[in-house]
């Protein structure tokens, strides 16, 4: 059986590959590294099944918030955006913001499945991860637009 394929879109290249071989050491996922959000699309778009159809190969994404041009945000947005299957891909979000909007911004507009602060703990990267593919993501989606009214009421004081 083939393992689910991940995108990692991270801009920095030791952090992208940590991350990635943190998937892929787990034995049950695959990885695909792209270094910023042009290289992101360019995945997406090289991992579609029957014309963009069918769903897309890739099974989850694991998104960095902060990056040089198109940002993690607006990366989120077009995904969202779209008329395939690609707008139901669980996105994982990686940052180091503590910031009211990031935090709305990220959680609200983006539907993700879960948002991570970095630096990134191992286990917490895995078990999220195992969560997404347990089925339990929209459910996660949930928790973590709550988190992120409760984190923006914390940073409100």
């Amino acid at each position: 059986m083939e393992k689910p394929l991940i995108l990692v879109v991270e801009d920095e290249p030791m952090m992208a590959e940590n991350i990635a071989e943190i998937i892929r050491a787990t034995g049950r996922y695959e990885a695909v590294v792209a270094l910023s959000t042009r290289e992101g699309f360019e995945q997406l778009d090289k991992h579609k099944r029957f014309l963009g159809l069918a769903d897309n190969q890739i099974k989850c994404i694991v998104l960095d918030i902060k990056m040089p041009g198109m940002d993690g945000l607006e990366f989120l947005k077009w995904i969202r955006r779209q008329e395939s299957f690609m707008k139901l891909i669980p996105v994982i979000i990686l940052s180091g913001y503590e910031d009211k909007e990031k935090w709305t911004r990220a959680t609200a507009m983006g539907k993700s499945a879960a948002y991570l602060k970095k630096p990134l703990n191992e286990e917490e990267l895995t078990d999220t991860i195992d969560r997404v593919f347990a089925g339990d993501w929209a459910y996660m989606m949930d928790q973590t637009y709550k988190k992120g009214e409760i984190k923006c009421e914390e940073l409100k004081e």
